[in-house]
């Protein structure tokens, strides 16, 4: 009797061994996977983990019945990177891609979807892309992609600190409606095992939310970090502070741009995740599904006066949230302080549903970590680049003001995003150094964890010996 190529493939996976993950489930039933990833969201954006001001109860649920990474990192600043690394389990500067604006998409061989679909798994996909060629998006089970909604475009519409109500009915929002095509997918994915990954544009700039979530928010009780002269970093982050007008920025005025991040992290995250977690429960999926969440970089979002985010190696745009969600098999309410980042995700997921370790990947399984067996991996590394700014950039009245209505801040950022120059950073649980090709090298002591890096200390005596330690440890993982 033949059998399809499928469930060859599903054969192949269940005699290849167990971890504790597979301990006790039935033979028959491989492990799905649902991987969420969000666009520019804060690890510290949660109730869970203290957040002051945010309202985040499906993100709370999934760290009350999983395991929560507090030391969840992306593998880069900015998208492309880091969704390159989550896929092809490889650094920044292996995949190709050191900033948005350089490097080639993902060919299907070799990547995570290719992993899964050899192995017998429906591959699926929901919502934005930046990640894959469209030759590899056409191997496809399911496919469903697109990016932003066309109102979210950089407009006049939207006021110079880049907030604003959401004018259109909820139901025709991306937010909707990716989940609701994500849900018509497990409820017709039938007895073969699948992987879907759902890609939330939230809550990237423009900062929008529709006023009922807004109005859950009020400017006056937002509790601002400690402020921070960008230029006690680097001249370079002093440099981009200026001319994209974040001193411009005062206090209500900041505010207000935090009011509308939280309720889009309420609206376009939470809310979203918590259709997704009901669908499998109502489709009986929970229970033979691990789910994944982490975001794709972080935000400024007060830290040194400013928002958005650039070509910088910093805590506020490299720590994500990381959550692990499969019932009975991850234990609830788990918390590690383990290390893991992007790169790790494809190892991890592979070992944890029972498949080979990916031959290029250079990411490492934390699979134990996930399980709460293992400290985690000593040290995080990541790479990038960046344009330089001339010092002589003003400060711009953030306005359209292009002959094409493009945004100054846009105009700020795009050059930034031009890989003329390298950057690389080691972060362990105390310590975090940067290299920059043309600013002098950054120490920082991380112990008091958060708020984020404060005072440079790469010309300490002091420190001169951990400073050696990892300048060590950085240029054996990528010499220049």
């Amino acid at each position: 009797m033949s059998i399809s190529r499928r469930r060859f493939a599903q054969s192949l996976l269940l005699s290849a061994g167990s971890t504790a993950f597979h301990a006790g489930r039935a033979a028959d039933a491989p492990t799905n996977v649902l991987f969420v990833t969000v666009d520019q969201m804060r690890g510290d954006c949660m109730g869970t983990v203290g957040h002051p001001n945010v309202r985040t109860p499906n993100l709370d649920r999934m760290a009350r019945e999983g395991m929560l990474f507090r030391n969840g990192f992306a593998s880069g600043p900015v998208c492309v990177p880091t969704r390159k690394s989550c896929f092809s389990g490889q650094d920044p500067h292996e995949h190709g891609s050191l900033t948005n604006r350089d490097g080639d998409k993902l060919a299907w061989k070799g990547s995570m979807l290719e992993h899964f679909a050899r192995r017998g798994y429906q591959t699926a996909w929901v919502g934005k892309n930046h990640t894959f060629t469209d030759e590899a998006l056409a191997e496809l089970d399911y496919a469903d992609i697109r990016d932003r909604e066309p109102f979210r475009a950089y407009n006049g519409f939207v006021p110079p600190h880049w907030h604003s109500a959401v004018y259109w009915p909820e139901e025709d929002c991306y937010p909707h409606i990716n989940t609701e095509s994500a849900i018509k997918f497990l409820g017709q994915a039938g007895s073969d095992p699948f992987f879907l990954h759902v890609s939330y544009f939230d809550p990237h700039p423009p900062y929008m939310a529709p006023a009922r979530y807004a109005s859950r928010y009020d400017s006056s009780d937002m509790v601002m970090p400690e402020r921070t002269d960008p230029a006690a970093l680097s001249a370079r982050l002093g440099r981009y502070a200026r001319a994209m007008g974040f001193g411009e920025l005062d206090r209500e005025d900041l505010a207000e741009t935090m009011r509308y991040y939280y309720a889009q992290v309420e609206w376009g995250v939470d809310r979203p995740l918590g259709r997704l977690l009901g669908a499998l429960e109502a489709n009986g999926l929970a229970e033979n599904t691990i789910v994944i969440l982490t975001a794709d970089h972080g935000d400024f979002m007060g830290d040194y006066g400013m928002v958005r985010k650039g070509m910088f190696l910093y805590d506020a745009l490299l720590h994500v949230p990381l959550l692990w969600w499969a019932p009975g098999r991850i234990p609830a309410g788990a918390r590690t302080d383990a290390l893991a980042q992007s790169a790790d995700l494809f190892p991890t997921l592979a070992e944890l549903t029972g498949g080979e370790r990916p031959e290029d990947a250079s990411g490492e399984s934390v699979a134990e970590s996930v399980l709460g067996a293992a400290p985690g991996r000593p040290a995080l590394f990541t790479s990038a680049a960046y344009g330089d700014l001339a010092p002589d950039v003003l400060p711009p009245n953030l306005a359209p003001d292009d002959e094409d209505g493009v945004p100054r801040h846009t105009q700020v950022l795009r050059p930034t995003m031009e890989p003329s120059h390298r950057t690389k950073m080691v972060r362990t649980q105390e310590w975090k150094y940067i290299q920059n090709e043309t600013e002098p090298p950054e120490l920082y002591r991380l112990a008091d964890a958060r708020p984020r890096e404060r005072a440079n200390l790469a010309g300490s005596s002091e420190h001169a010996e951990i400073r050696r330690t990892l300048e060590q440890q950085l240029s054996a993982w990528w010499p220049w």
